[in-house]
């Protein structure tokens, strides 16, 4: 896969994970809140990534009115298994499918406890 695949693949991913967390997270945060995946090095085990789904709480709109400091502290939602580098396909790859897994069987949890 070339580079550019690699990546409109990556990003394909991210959008999935997103619309999942919209889905599952969305009722649970303020309207108008943004979700995010980002990544990190484990620290503890050196090289191997890991994949967060973050979130931006919407700031209470008083505060843009008043001209005070508006907050822009995310919350951390889930997180991927660690990923090392042996494998098949990115790491950043594999770390954005464990998160989309993830949100697939919650997304099942979600849609039985709905009656769907």
């Amino acid at each position: 896969m070339g580079d550019y695949s690699q990546v409109m693949h990556e990003e394909a991913l991210v959008a999935r994970i997103l619309s999942q967390a919209r889905a599952i997270y969305g009722p649970k945060y303020p309207y108008g809140s943004t979700f995010d995946v980002i990544y990190s090095n484990e620290m503890s085990a050196g090289k191997d990534l890991v994949a967060w789904l973050i979130v931006y709480p919407m700031p209470d709109n008083a505060a843009f009115k008043t001209g005070k400091a508006v907050s822009n502290e995310w919350t951390p939602v889930l997180k991927s298994r660690r990923i090392g580098g042996k494998g098949t396909g990115s790491t950043l790859q594999r770390g954005y499918q464990d998160l989309l897994r993830k949100l697939r069987i919650m997304m099942v949890e979600t849609m039985a406890s709905m009656g769907k």
